[in-house]
Formats: structure tokens, sequence, C-alpha cells
């Protein structure tokens, strides 16, 4: 009886994939043919061509969300209605820190925002505590009885919000949902999950919090704003996220479509890291180039931590190699997104057991660690515009004791994307 009940809670809110021969009359069709040879797929609200996507002349696909499992013109969707069947607390919030001035200013417009059911962004630089300043309005709407749903589009963001809303909800149910390893769902008050999973829910969120949502790969992507769309109720509440909105963002508030809330200042109430730029003048081939092994041998032997950006995986490995030769004492190593062993390099450098990592641009973004420098090798490179730039640069002194954490450019030449980035940093730190 527990099981069946549970099992029918798990049910709330998702949207299954189920066959012609379930008898339940609420399924539909998974994909609709439509005119001219082409269909439209009803998970993800996707047109494709039919000849394309055959897989025999009476069998086709969509391509669009393969990620999720083949959904084919052979299956059905039940779309399960959300119960909102929660044990709710008196008192959810389980934190006890503070916020500054400014930050419960935010945070109190977040819960007027909440109580509306409207559309938000706030838009703060990192290390300016997002996430604490959440935590009102999620007590609220856990008092209420609300469905929440806090998602970003990269696995490693979830994974470090994860425990930050367990520890700060604890008598609140909160769940983890993503395609690597984090996929045993179960039905939760609290659901943090990858957007992509999104596309497995329907109607389900009262509040529905996107992180990051001017990064890959949720940016100029319509499937996962589709996603985000039809995930959430008629009526709700969402809420943006960033440090570096989106011109597209930016547009919307000037043009008085979109409301906003800005936070220039970290939550330690000191200047953003400036970046230096350094400019190459010669590079041999095959070789670390010696400005760069200048700076990373003063680091060395400081025992200073860093960070060292580069343009590609090809380049991650290359320059780790490179260390290895010139710096054999030195604990680094390099991480990427196709690096079977991410996870565990990244939480090895949050404990302290490597001095430095060579990475691409995956951990530009929602990943938080104490007391580190930052270095961009080839800044000029087309990989980084100036909101990655931004990012990157946000990386570097995150805490008090530390908060003038160096961050250096490395290019040939002094970029718009460098220029911008540069400008934008100088900005915040004026403005109050």
């Amino acid at each position: 009886m527990g099981d069946n009940l549970q099992e029918t809670k798990d049910l709330s809110g998702r949207l299954i994939v189920t066959t012609k021969d379930n008898p339940q009359s609420q399924k539909f069709p998974a994909l609709i043919s439509l005119a001219n040879d082409q269909f439209r797929c009803q998970r993800c609200q996707m047109v494709n061509c039919q000849s394309t996507y055959s897989i025999t002349s009476q069998l086709f696909y969509c391509p669009e969300c393969l990620v999720l499992g083949r959904l084919t013109n052979q299956d059905y969707l039940i779309a399960y209605p959300e119960q909102n069947d929660f044990i709710v607390p008196p008192h959810p919030l389980t934190w006890t820190g503070t916020l500054t001035p400014k930050q419960h200013a935010i945070s109190c417009q977040l819960c007027q925002v909440q109580m509306n059911k409207q559309e938000h962004l706030v838009w703060a630089v990192t290390g300016s505590g997002k996430t604490e300043m959440l935590f009102a309005m999620l007590a609220q709407a856990i008092r209420q009885g609300e469905r929440i749903a806090l998602t970003a589009p990269r696995v490693d963001v979830c994974n470090e919000l994860y425990p930050r809303i367990k520890a700060a909800f604890r008598t609140t149910g909160v769940s983890l949902l993503h395609g690597q390893g984090a996929n045993h769902y179960y039905y939760s008050q609290i659901l943090i999950c990858t957007v992509h999973q999104l596309l497995k829910f329907r109607a389900a969120f009262d509040l529905l919090i996107l992180d990051e949502c001017d990064s890959y790969p949720y940016v100029n992507n319509p499937l996962l704003h589709q996603a985000v769309q039809q995930a959430v109720k008629k009526r709700h509440t969402l809420i943006y996220l960033s440090a570096t909105p989106s011109p597209e963002y930016q547009q919307q508030i000037a043009q008085g479509q979109l409301n906003y809330s800005l936070l220039n200042r970290r939550f330690h109430g000191h200047d953003l890291p400036e970046p230096q730029f350094r400019l190459i003048w010669r590079q041999r081939f095959n070789c670390l180039n010696k400005q760069l092994l200048h700076s990373i041998t003063t680091l060395y032997q400081k025992q200073q931590r860093f960070l060292l950006f580069v343009d590609s995986i090809k380049q991650a490995e290359f320059i780790s190699q490179l260390l290895h030769q010139e710096l054999p004492n030195l604990q680094q190593t390099f991480v990427h997104a196709k690096d079977p062993l991410r996870g565990q390099k990244v939480q090895a450098f949050r404990d302290n057991q490597w001095q430095a990592l060579v990475t691409t641009t995956i951990l530009e973004r929602g990943v938080t660690f104490f007391n580190i420098d930052v270095m961009v090798w080839q800044a000029d490179s087309r990989r980084f515009n100036a909101q990655t730039l931004i990012q990157i640069a946000g990386r570097a002194g995150r805490s008090a004791e530390h908060s003038d954490n160096q961050v250096i450019f490395f290019a040939k030449q002094y970029t718009l994307a460098i220029d911008q980035a540069i400008r934008q940093i100088r900005r915040l730190n004026q403005d109050e």
C-alpha cells in the first residue's frame, strides 16, 4: 500500500512515455504529423521533417529530445496532474545566517514577486550571495504548499546547489535530477535539476528559479526555453538569476518588459578583482610561453592555488602536459566537459589536493573555490566573449579574507570582448 502511494506521488506533475495499449484515457500521441512532411513532438514542441528522421517507412522519431530517450510516432504520453501533496513544516528555513542590507532588500522584493506570481530577473555579480537571497522567498513558497524547481543549464551548478539547499531547508524534501548519475527520481517539494530534465514535467511547478540563465546550453536554445515554459503552471512565479545577463534580457529590461533587481556588491562588500592584461609577445611551437611560465612559477613558489582557463580540450591537456615537464613538483591536472573524472578532479581541487587546474570554460561559472587566482590563456580567442571573461574573473576573490585574488588575461591582442569585460567590472565596482 505504501509503495503504491509513493508511486502515485512520483507521477505527480510528470510527463510519462507510454504505449497505445495503455488503457488510460488521458494518453495522447507523442508525435503529431503536420502538412508538408513535417511533425511536431508533444514532449518538446519542436517541429522536424518526417522523412529526415524516419527509421522505416512508417516509423519516425524526434531528434531534439533524444537525450531523454527516443520518442517515435508509435509512442504516447500521459501528463499527470500536479497534486502538491506535501507535509508543510511550520518553519522550513533552518539556515541561520544573515543578509547584508542590499541582499535583504532584494530578498524582500523577491517575496513580493512570489506573492504576485510574476517573472523577475536578479542581476547579481558573481559571489554576491544569490542563493542566500532566495531563502526567504523559498520558505514563503514552502509554507504555501507550492512545488518548487531550481534549475540550471549545467550539471556542475546543480551539484553545487543541492547540498546548500538541503542544508538550508532540512525539514523539506529536496531531490536532485540530472543525466550524469543523479537520476533516481522521487517526489519532493523542491527539485534541483538541469533544464533538460524539465521536459519530463508538465504544469508541475508553482515557482521556478532558473540559475545562470545566460549560459550555454540554455541561451538561444528554443527547446530549453520551451522546457521551462511547459514545466510551470499557468499561474506561476519565474525567477531568472544571472551575473552577466545576455543582450536579450537587457533589451527586455530597457523596454520595460522584465522587472529586475541589481546587486553589484559581493556579500563581503569588497570590489570585484579587476583583470590585468598581459600582452603575449612571443610564442614558440610546442613550448610553454615564457610569460605564462613565469607567472605560474611565481604562484607555485608562493603556494598560491589557481585556475588556468584555456579555449579547448586539446589545449587543456597539452598545457597540463607541458607543466608536468617544466614544473614536475606542481600538483596540477586538467579538466574539461568530456573528462570522465571531472567531478572527482573538481572535488579534489576544492579539497586542496591540487594546487592548480587547467580547465576549459566548463568551470567558468556555478562553482566556488576558496582563495584562488585566475589566469586566462589566449583570452583573445573567439571562445571567450565578454560574458565568459566576466564569469571567469568572478571565480577569484570570493572570500572576504582573499578578496584581492588576482586575475590575468594573456592575449596577443586587446579585443573588444576583453575591453568590455574589464570595463563592466570597473563600472560595477564604481556603482553604488
